[in-house]
């Protein structure tokens, strides 16, 4: 059974299964958890643990709170999971380095799997960010039309049904019967990770992988870093969306890789 509820961290939350094992799924820079229904569906199946989707701070259906940083994100995780005993976090994009992090500060985090994590950002790149951060909230006559751009943003069109919750769920009817986009557009001054030192700094098993269509990061990029780099073959940057089942297959990979150093 899936639970839905705003919890002790203030944080949207749908969580689902049972076990020792809790998979934490941290979504993107603009999206929601509900990217992630594949593979929480497949968690299910395999009776593999518990799993929990919180839509971040300035997202889907959490409030817009700033500041908008790396160490805020991660923070607000912390009441969800501090007492879970055998953690894998698998965090896309953003989701990946505020996995990172947490593999970095937590000891009961065992294992990060970072999926579409961007390395390699130009001052134009992070120039263009800071504009978006700066736009006013824009407004949609329908929900069509806002979910539409939506799925533009996200990079979901064409992977997602528009009449369906995952692309439903990222935008927001206003008072006066339009729609605006669920995110928070200051997230987007959230800057430049530091990838590389977060794979340092992690205390736990790490691996990196991307769509092979990935067009924001390659695996060339995530080879050149200190952890295990996998190509996820015929995806793109929502390698979660498309292929549910491949990220899948690595997260086994990640917890064969732990049993065979234990």
């Amino acid at each position: 059974m899936t639970r839905q509820e705003i919890n002790v961290a203030e944080l949207y939350l749908r969580s689902g299964g049972a076990g020792e094992t809790t998979y934490l799924l941290l979504h993107g820079l603009g999206a929601t958890g509900e990217v992630w229904g594949g593979l929480a569906d497949l968690i299910d199946r395999n009776k593999a643990g518990r799993w929990l989707v919180p839509d971040f701070r300035g997202h889907g259906r959490s409030p817009w709170e700033r500041p908008y940083t790396y160490g805020s994100l991660m923070g607000d995780l912390i009441p969800l999971i501090n007492e879970a005993s055998r953690l894998v976090v698998i965090g896309h994009s953003m989701g990946g380095v505020v996995g990172l992090m947490l593999g970095g500060a937590l000891p009961n985090v065992e294992r990060v799997l970072g999926v579409g994590i961007k390395v390699s950002w130009n001052e134009a790149e992070l120039e263009q960010m800071q504009a978006l951060s700066t736009r006013p909230v824009r407004w949609w006559a329908t929900q069509a039309e806002a979910v539409e751009r939506y799925l533009k943003v996200s990079g979901l069109i064409g992977l997602v049904n528009p009449d369906s919750p995952t692309a439903q769920c990222g935008v927001v009817a206003g008072d006066d019967g339009q729609y605006r986009l669920a995110t928070d557009p200051e997230i987007y001054a959230i800057g430049r990770p530091p990838v590389a030192e977060l794979v340092q700094a992690a205390r736990c098993e790490v691996m990196l992988a991307c769509g092979e269509h990935d067009k924001m990061v390659g695996s060339g990029e995530l080879s050149a870093l200190d952890a295990a780099a996998r190509q996820l073959p015929g995806l793109g940057h929502n390698a979660q969306v498309e292929g549910p089942e491949q990220v899948w297959l690595l997260v086994n990979e990640l917890l064969d890789n732990n049993k065979e150093s234990s």
